[in-house]
This record gives structure tokens, C-alpha cells and sequence, in this order.
């Protein structure tokens, strides 16, 4: 699922402009999108994006942000721990990310201080609905967002807290995408969400 996020971000980026590079070193953006599963999975994020900081101090222009379940569990508190960080967004938030780059930048442009980190964590209605752009056309695999949170609330589970009530895509919408990757020559689907029950009467070929 952060896979098919960070899919997303990097379509809509190349929309707007954005080209990828090979260096952290060479980038004007980094972004790292995060898992709140264990524990291990934000040490790591951290100990990342730390290293990055230090990038930063050598580019103060380098632009700096984290996104999806850490940003959603940890909102404001990163940045008390990485003063260096200019973008906070959440699961919900995800499709949100290159308006707040421009917000960013455009802030850099005026005179005045340093603008202070944006956190976007806050629910966002049909946010479902905007995990639907692909990066790349033509790749045999494919993942598809179908469903986004869960309202099983399990004692050991935390994805009710960093994504969400559970919310899901339109069918025809699915559909729609679907036959757009496959026109495009994808050849396999993988379905995307917390809860996705299949059933032999609910898959229709043709």
C-alpha cells in the first residue's frame, strides 16, 4: 500500500514538472514515505531522514518531508525531533503533496524569515478517491487502491489510527482504472486495501 502511495506522489510530481534522480545529493526534493507498523520501521525513517538533515545544512534549499503512517501518527511531534523538516503530510493527505511543495517554494521566493514545516494530518472526505494516477504506463504488474482504513480496531493493530474509518473506491471507478492500465498492457492487477474480501461469485471476467 505505501508502494502504491509513493506511485501516486511521483505521477502527480512528474505532472507537474518534477524529473527523479539517482543522488539524494543532487535532489531539490526528498521525501520519505513512512509505516508505523513496528517500531523498527520509524527508527529507520528517522535515522533516514536525520541523514538527510545533514544534506540540508550543506543546501538549504533542499526541501525535506515525510509522509504516510509515521507523519499520520507523529503530526507536529517530527518536527520537534527533526528541525529540519519542511512537510508533514498524513495517509489522507497523500494526493496533497505537490500543492504543498509549491507552497513551499513559493514561500522561499518572498522575503521573510523561513516559513515554518506544514503538517497535514487531518481527515480529508473522498480522500479514497485521488490514489488513482499511475507514474508508469505499460508495466506488466500493477497495484490498484480499491479501499482505504479499517474499523475493526484490533488491540494490536494500529491502521484504524493512521488511516483512517474504512472508506471504498466506486466500482466503476475501479473498473475505469483498471481498464486504463490494461489498455496500456498491464497484465496483472494487485487490489489495494486493509480489508478486501474476495469471493468466487464476486470476481466477473469479460
Amino acid at each position: 500500500m505505501n508502494e502504491r502511495d509513493s506511485q501516486a506522489v511521483e505521477a502527480l510530481l512528474r505532472a507537474r514538472g518534477y524529473s527523479f534522480v539517482e543522488s539524494e545529493t543532487d535532489a531539490d526534493v526528498i521525501l520519505i514515505n513512512t509505516c508505523s507498523v513496528r517500531d523498527q520501521a520509524e527508527q529507520k525513517a528517522l535515522g533516514k531522514m536525520g541523514r538527510m538533515q545533514k544534506l540540508k545544512r550543506k543546501n538549504p534549499r533542499l526541501v525535506l518531508g515525510i509522509m504516510g503512517c509515521m507523519a499520520q501518527n507523529r503530526g507536529a511531534e517530527l518536527l520537534d525531533c527533526l528541525p529540519e523538516l519542511d512537510l508533514v503530510a498524513g495517509t489522507q493527505k497523500i494526493h496533497r503533496v505537490p500543492e504543498h511543495l509549491d507552497k513551499i517554494f513559493q514561500a522561499r521566493e518572498a522575503l521573510g524569515p523561513r516559513p515554518s514545516g506544514i503538517v497535514d494530518i487531518d481527515a480529508e472526505e473522498n480522500s479514497q478517491n485521488e490514489i488513482r494516477t499511475h507514474a508508469e504506463t505499460g508495466a506488466v504488474t500493477s497495484f490498484v487502491s480499491i479501499q482505504q482504513g479499517c474499523e475493526m480496531h484490533c488491540a494490536f493493530c494500529i491502521v484504524p489510527k493512521t488511516r483512517g474509518d474504512e472508506r471504498s473506491r466506486p466500482v466503476q471507478e475501479i473498473l475505469e482504472e483498471i481498464r486504463g492500465l490494461a489498455a496500456g498492457g498491464t497484465k496483472e492487477v494487485t487490489l489495494l486495501g486493509q480489508i478486501v474480501p474476495v469471493k468466487s461469485h464476486d470476481v466477473v471476467a469479460g
